[in-house]
């Protein structure tokens, strides 16, 4: 009988700690797939944005016009 009260406390303080654990890993498992999720988002949505075509873009540029004839200066 003289050792029932510390062995209690043992098993008692094992099966508070079990208890704590069988509601944090859950919980931890719950926060690490939303930030896997959050990153691959995150991966995701910059891709996209930098993100540029591959063909070419026609920017409406006029065509330079033909070289002109310059006038000389009067030769005498």
């Amino acid at each position: 009988m003289c050792c029932a009260g510390p062995l209690l406390a043992v098993l008692g303080g094992i099966g508070v700690f079990s208890a704590i654990g069988a509601l944090w890993v859950p919980a931890l498992a719950v926060l690490t797939v939303s930030a896997v999720l959050g990153v691959l988002m995150v991966r995701r949505r910059r891709r996209s944005a930098c993100r540029t075509s591959g063909s070419s873009v026609d920017l409406g540029m006029p065509a330079p016009a033909p070289p002109q004839a310059k006038a000389d200066p009067v030769h005498r």
